[in-house]
């Protein structure tokens, strides 16, 4: 996850979707209902808004949660 985080960050805007990571975002969306980081659980239930619009937006909180959670929880 962190490292597809960090991958987003790098190339940001220009960043193509890729079926294959859906599962990255979903694990992502988890994870914030997870920690309760509701104005980013929110931006993810906006009607016709995109998935990765959201992980675009919040990429750097989202990378520092990831990063807080692997500390917590090293397996």
């Amino acid at each position: 996850m962190y490292l597809f985080l960090e991958q987003v960050s790098e190339v940001n805007e220009d960043t193509e979707y890729d079926h294959s990571k859906e599962y990255l975002v979903e694990a992502i969306k988890q994870l914030v209902k997870e920690k309760g980081l509701t104005s980013i659980d929110e931006d993810f239930e906006t009607p016709f808004v995109h998935p990765m619009i959201t992980v675009q937006k919040w990429v750097e909180e989202l990378k520092t949660t990831v990063r807080e959670t692997l500390l917590e929880n090293p397996h």
